[in-house]
């Protein structure tokens, strides 16, 4: 049984996203066009005229997922996406080990979900799910440990980097953790036969998430693409030389974020330069003097950093929107000029869905106190005081002995 609750009654977010959900008008300077599906109409007609290498993009895709037992559903998708009419809802995240807090599912299945109603609604086009996998990401510290049944189960690597290129030496140790924590149950065994598959069957984190992903969702026609792609950076130089060479964006960026700061907290701090040097097993800030033939030769070894990889993806993908949490909803609107000044179109964000799982005995006991299921969002404080009022204990509280 399911039970919807708005998100105007929990807590749990943000000022900006629940005023993104109610079309604020103080929002609109910030993004393109609020999340309604009669808007993807316009969405539609702006991407289609900004132009996307499609062949580049089919060749690529190709490539990296040659290792993969694709289904024919994403096969096709990744073939449709050679067609002017064919367009991608993106979603991406961390190289979560074993897909990390569940909202990495959850992202992905808004993703899907969506492409379904677009494909509804305006028939005469594609719409083609996309992960994008953040492999260039260096905070190891993110993705190397997962929480189940109140244990945190770590993998102890020294390695340092993107994360997309780390070995996954000691992997092992965390899957015959799992093994007794789930048990023998028929589901853990299947679970833990995909996990040996992805993660010892791989050599690297890009490689086994890329694995465990496509075993989840290719049935929905999902693609998995990994930008730390040198043919995919190729297309990106004009943008890495602007940032890099004249510090092209800040000031752009830095305006809108002063702009929507004054209503909201700015979720991601705006350099200077927004690109990584990537060299060995590092990825730094670029401090020393970089030349424009550095960029032509090896834009491989640049790596953009939160505030440009959105462009980035815009640039090389036939995209119409994102799908994320409210903190990337949030960087995305400090964006908004960038896009401008590039002359991209900026795609409609969606905020993922959010689900809560409860059991029959939790359903049970919260029926019992008697508390609705919004309820469990309350602090301590408020639920203590409804369950005294709804249980008229109120007649029984009194301070008179200390009074006396």
């Amino acid at each position: 049984m399911s039970y919807k609750i708005p998100y105007q009654k929990i807590n749990n977010f943000s000022k900006l996203a629940l005023d993104y959900l109610n079309h604020d008008e103080k929002l609109t300077p910030f993004i393109n066009h609020f999340p309604e599906i009669e808007n993807f109409a316009k969405q539609i007609l702006e991407k289609k005229d900004h132009v996307v290498d499609r062949n580049l993009l089919v060749d690529v895709l190709k490539r990296q997922n040659s290792s993969l037992s694709l289904s024919k559903k994403t096969k096709d998708n990744i073939d449709l996406l050679a067609l002017d009419n064919s367009f991608t809802v993106v979603t991406g995240h961390q190289l979560c080990l074993f897909t990390g807090p569940l909202y990495f599912i959850y992202k992905i299945i808004s993703t899907i979900k969506l492409c379904e109603q677009l494909a509804k609604k305006y028939s005469a086009n594609n719409f083609i799910p996309v992960f994008w996998m953040a492999s260039e990401d260096h905070d190891l510290q993110e993705v190397n440990h997962i929480h189940l049944f109140g244990k945190k189960i770590e993998w102890k690597s020294m390695l340092n980097g993107p994360v997309g290129k780390i070995s996954l030496d000691g992997v092992q140790n965390m899957i015959l953790e799992l093994k007794s924590l789930l048990g023998s149950h028929p589901n853990a065994s299947k679970l833990l036969s995909l996990f040996e598959q992805s993660y010892i069957g791989h050599n690297n984190l890009a490689d086994a998430t890329r694995f465990l992903i496509n075993e989840l969702f290719s049935d929905y026609g999902l693609i998995i693409i990994d930008p730390d792609d040198k043919d995919l950076k190729r297309k990106f130089i004009p943008q890495m030389k602007k940032d890099i060479l004249q510090k092209g964006f800040v000031s752009k960026i830095k305006e809108c974020t002063n702009s929507l700061a004054k209503n909201y907290k700015a979720q991601a701090f705006v350099r200077d330069i927004n690109f990584f040097k990537l060299s060995g097993d590092k990825r730094e800030l670029i401090v020393g003097d970089i030349s424009s033939k550095e960029i032509e030769e090896y834009p491989h070894i640049f790596s953009p950093n939160v505030l440009l990889r959105p462009l980035y993806q815009e640039v090389i993908l036939p995209n119409i929107a994102y799908v994320g949490g409210g903190a990337e909803i949030s960087y995305w609107m400090q964006l908004k000029s960038a896009f401008v000044q590039e002359n991209i179109p900026f795609p409609i964000l969606i905020l993922r869905n959010s689900v809560l799982l409860i059991n029959e005995q939790q359903e049970f006991r919260i029926d019992k106190l008697g508390f609705a299921l919004e309820d469990i969002f309350l602090s301590i404080d408020k639920l203590n005081k409804k369950y005294i009022f709804n249980n008229n204990l109120i007649s029984n509280i009194s301070l008179e002995h200390e009074k006396n």
